[in-house]
């Protein structure tokens, strides 16, 4: 390959790798990288072409260009920044590619490129981002030497050796992960300060009893959740909202009086919670919360919320039988008080926990589950709608006439809404929450707050699987998307003060980086070993003669090489001259001659022999022959 066909390839190239990292990064559609693509291609063919665009003109196209993406900042708001931002990079870059190139052009191409790759990587949460990041990580060094080469001549290409590259490529990941652990990601800064949006779900705390569109089982991840402390159930409810207050159309929320910060208790056990794509105000957790970190919440009548954006990463305490006997309420709307009676006469006589048991087996054997829309007059209440007309419905329809009836028999209750978690990752030993688990059932009050399930039990089941790719993404969210300063102090805390909780949470990370270590002296072996079976056999000899304190310059004729082994080891002059003799006749004479034979021959000899003590002026010969 020329010059300059493979100086065209490595610019188009390491042009072409700033536009794959954008959509990697999922800032460029795909749609848009393919037509990019096929301007790369062209460019590539005709890469000396002057095209019939002067300096002027090109300028006024850039100027109407930024005027065009401020005027529409400032008509759409922070919300297209980014995309202004990555639109004014993306034209810059063709501008650049298409106009007429020198050296310096060609800097400012690698420069865009690298640009382009750091905006992909503060915003990106794609592991295949990795794959655009390595292929730029590679070209530019490539790039830089070729124009260097350009500038310097033919001496600045004497000094690549064989995997020469490769080795500047583990040198650069090296570096990148050392700079990783010491400085901080900004993408949750930027996050929330939504410069940049991410397609979220949404958490309702309130319940719509009329709803007419089906439900859509969505299996989108929105939480995974590490059980750090205590012992693991099988499932648990992930509580949002308790809803309290009943109206004749439904349970809804009732702040009430009591608000303020969250009163620390005892906890039985610990867990973290890590929030994906969910956009909830509210504070979910199981069981009674005893504290939270970071405590940025309040409570709200019997919720929590948070003050600000959802973290990316919280944990909470709880106690599995905390004692939590807030006054709850009986009142039934007169619209509801034929569900209450019903109620009351399925019960029966006994202990609360009887008569709860009693309505819950009514529910689930005389009423049918359904995710289904529903046509409910807008004129009756809805729950008793389900009770008396309908007879099917979804667990909203089912909580909600489980309270009414529990409130029938003097028990105070209530509807809680949030996610059943039911789901265990083998792969990474945590929880994984689906946006279709989420949830509502009922609570009510004996003695203290109880949870009791309304809809048929076959309707979910425990589940034990293995995703070992929703694990290695999970591992690339927590060490990498969501790693912050906070990740930076736990594992300082682990190198120079381990214990074992830190050592637990910091784990990955460090097994991660000891993996792309041991990678990397991996391919150092590999290189070496290459160098050293790919090496020209007089090079071989004149390494090991440089490394008993003989340099000799590797550009001179052979026979200056033998006048200065005569000169300054005597001893030495009859095997080097014979296997000078063999090597020349084997090499350009077309003699039939074992070299690879000679060479451990000769360089056993040199090994084992003593060069006089004396001092020689000589360059180390570079590796050329």
């Amino acid at each position: 390959m020329s010059s300059i066909s493979s100086t065209a390839l490595l610019t188009v190239g390491t042009s072409a790798a700033g536009i794959l990292c954008l959509s990697l990064a999922e800032l460029l559609p795909w749609t848009a990288f393919a037509l990019l693509m096929a301007v790369h291609a062209l460019v590539l063919m005709r890469f000396s072409t002057r095209l019939p665009l002067s300096a002027p003109l090109a300028v006024i196209v850039s100027v109407l260009v930024m005027s065009f993406e401020a005027l529409r900042i400032f008509e759409q708001g922070k919300d297209v920044v980014l995309f202004a931002l990555r639109d004014l990079i993306v034209f810059f870059a063709m501008l650049r590619l298409i106009l007429p190139k020198t050296s310096r052009e060609l800097y400012q191409i690698a420069g865009i490129a690298i640009t382009e790759c750091t905006l992909a990587t503060i915003v990106t949460e794609s592991m295949l981002f990795l794959a655009g990041l390595l292929l730029l990580a590679a070209l530019v060094p490539m790039l830089l030497s070729k124009l260097d080469e350009s500038r310097f001549g033919e001496k600045a290409r004497q000094r690549i050796e064989p995997m020469h590259w490769a080795k500047v490529l583990i040198g650069i990941i090296a570096i990148a992960c050392l700079l990783f652990i010491l400085i901080p990601r900004p993408s949750s800064t930027i996050l929330r300060q939504g410069i940049i949006s991410r397609p979220q779900t949404g958490f309702s705390e309130e319940i719509d009893l009329y709803r007419t569109e089906s439900i859509s089982t969505d299996r989108s991840v929105v939480m995974r959740i590490i059980w750090d402390q205590g012992k693991a159930p099988g499932r648990f409810y992930l509580s949002g909202a308790r809803l309290e207050k009943l109206r004749w159309d439904g349970f809804t929320t009732e702040p009430g009086s009591r608000t303020g910060p969250l009163t620390l208790q005892e906890s039985t056990d610990r867990l973290t919670i890590y929030p994906t794509g969910l956009a909830c105000q509210n504070v979910l957790y199981p069981f009674r919360l005893s504290r939270i970190s970071p405590a940025a919440c309040s409570v709200q009548g019997s919720n929590l919320y948070w003050d600000g954006e959802t973290p990316s990463v919280y944990e909470v305490w709880v106690h599995r039988l905390g004692n939590d006997d807030t006054p709850g309420s009986v009142q039934v709307p007169d619209e509801l008080r034929d569900v209450a009676e019903l109620g009351g006469r399925i019960a029966g006589q006994g202990t609360p926990r009887r008569k709860v048991r009693r309505l819950t087996q009514y529910l689930q054997s005389h009423y049918a589950y359904t995710l289904e829309g529903l046509a409910i007059p807008r004129d009756i209440s809805p729950i008793a709608w389900f009770v008396f007309t309908g007879r099917k419905g979804n667990c909203e329809h089912f909580a909600s006439a489980l309270a009414v009836m529990i409130r029938g028999c003097g028990i105070p209750a209530r509807v809680v809404t949030g996610f059943l978690v039911n789901e265990f990752n083998t792969s990474g030993g945590y929880y994984l929450v689906r946006a279709e688990n989420a949830h509502a059932w009922v609570e009510y009050l004996d003695g203290t707050w109880k949870t009791v399930e309304a809809v048929p039990q076959d309707r979910v089941s425990d589940v034990r699987r293995a995703h070992p790719f929703d694990a290695l993404r999970f591992q690339w969210i927590r060490w990498v998307i969501r790693y912050s300063l906070d990740d930076q102090v736990r594992l300082m805390a682990a190198i120079f003060s381990p214990s074992a909780r830190a050592e637990g949470r910091v784990k990955p990370v460090l097994a991660g980086f000891a993996c792309i270590a041991a990678l990397g002296a991996v391919l150092l072996l590999i290189s070496h070993l290459i160098k050293q079976r790919s090496a020209a056999p007089y090079r071989k000899v004149l390494g090991a003669i440089a490394k008993k304190g003989l340099p000799l310059d590797q550009s001179a004729p052979h026979e200056t090489h033998l006048a200065q082994v005569r000169e300054h080891w005597p001893s030495l002059e009859g095997a080097f001259k014979a296997f000078l003799d063999d090597y020349l006749a084997g090499r350009f004479g077309g003699r039939d001659i074992d070299l690879a034979a000679r060479t451990k021959l000769m360089i056993r000899t040199v090994r084992r022999s003593r060069r006089p003590p004396g001092r020689f002026s000589g360059q180390r010969p570079s590796m050329g022959r």
